[in-house]
């Protein structure tokens, strides 16, 4: 038995892992029980910060167009698959008897599961448990309208909270979800999900205390351009060049790949697979380079740590583009499109980067959420 329930479904990336890892670990700060039900491929490297996980019959997108679902041996999920999952879904729910059901993303992403959440949306609404979305700052802008619709009239049906991890102070979900204004009365803001940092050198004694240039490709399977991007930009920095570099290729990274790599890696580079301590190097290094995922900026933000992005776009991801557009505008960032890119225009934004400007945005929505469900688990909320 938990107090709460939380459902999680990674495809390319691990950033919804890490994401809803802080919101678990608060939430466990209040003294919740969270079980995780988790549809992604598993990696020993995830740690969902949860008392017990279930592992759900994995899958993952196809490729980095979510063209479909292929499951561990990449063979496309079945309608006899997806019954199977289902009824695995919806037993660890009965066992785990939670007080409060919390499903990231969905209605707002993750359409393609709708096969598996509704009848665990129904079974939770019959057993009279709180339904709660997580959800972050900006969607992926959608071409068809009806599927627009449909998240609305989902999220009115089902759902008793729509907790956005955003703060209004830099925009509210109405920028990219048209319909926000039909659901405010579910809708609270949490302020962003950051980690807690180890101190980070100050702006002022930026030069003194930090070094080296953190490169990373989030969950790795895709980034590969970044990747051999950034190798070759080592040879072009003026400012960083004898500088240590660590390159981080993120767990999902082919392993064919990465051992051609770690053969010709050029001296003063360090290719890792995956670093434990991570936001701790950031909190340290020099310059940080990567995608613009939701998680890696709020590392940037609360760490303070000059940035050059280069954000995600294939597949219509337009999440990754719009955010680090917004940040790059209020100085937060140093925004790259990997169009056209070259090793030497790459060296010269890390030679440039600066320690971003300070925003007026809660960073504390972990905590907020642990709250939130900690009321409503308790019924007084």
């Amino acid at each position: 038995m938990s107090d709460v329930m939380v459902y999680v479904q990674h495809l390319l990336g691990i950033g919804h892992v890490r994401r809803m890892a802080l919101i678990n670990q608060a939430m466990r700060g209040q003294g919740l029980s969270v079980t995780v039900a988790s549809g992604g491929i598993p990696d020993p490297s995830l740690d969902f910060a949860a008392d017990h996980v279930v592992q759900l019959p994995a899958c993952r997108s196809a490729d980095s167009n979510f063209s479909g679902l292929v499951d561990v041996n990449d063979t496309p999920v079945d309608d006899d698959w997806k019954e199977r999952r289902k009824d695995d879904l919806l037993a660890a729910f009965k066992e785990t008897a939670a007080k409060v059901l919390l499903i990231e993303m969905f209605p707002f992403g993750r359409r393609a599961f709708r096969f598996e959440l509704i009848p665990l949306m129904t079974a939770a609404k019959q057993a009279g448990v709180p339904i709660v979305c997580s959800v972050r700052d900006l969607l992926v802008r959608k071409t068809d309208p009806a599927k627009t619709t449909w998240m609305r009239d989902i999220a009115r049906e089902y759902f008793d909270r729509v907790l956005v991890h955003g703060d209004q102070n830099l925009f509210g979900f109405d920028h990219s979800f048209p319909y926000a204004d039909d659901i405010k009365d579910l809708i609270v803001y949490t302020g962003y999900v950051a980690p807690s940092h180890p101190k980070a050198a100050s702006n002022t004694d930026h030069g003194a205390t930090r070094n080296g240039v953190l490169v990373s490709a989030g969950g790795g399977a895709v980034g590969a351009g970044l990747i051999d991007l950034a190798i070759a930009a080592h040879g072009h920095s003026e400012k960083y060049q004898d500088a240590p570099w660590d390159i981080v290729t993120g767990p999902h990274f082919p392993q064919d790949r990465f051992d051609a790599l770690v053969n010709t890696m050029p001296p003063g580079i360090t290719l890792h697979r995956f670093l434990p301590d991570f936001r701790a190097r950031m909190a340290k290094a020099a310059v940080s380079v990567s995608q613009a995922g939701y998680n890696t900026l709020m590392d940037v933000l609360s760490t303070q740590t000059p940035a050059v992005m280069v954000p995600f776009a294939e597949g219509g991801e337009s999440e990754q583009k719009e955010r680090g557009e917004i940040l790059a505008n209020a100085g937060v960032i140093s925004l790259l499109d990997l169009d056209g890119l070259t090793a030497q225009s790459l060296a010269k934004q890390i030679d440039r980067a600066k320690p971003p400007q300070q925003l007026n945005v809660a960073l504390n929505g972990a905590q907020k959420t642990a709250s939130l469900i900690a009321a409503l688990a308790k019924g007084t909320s």
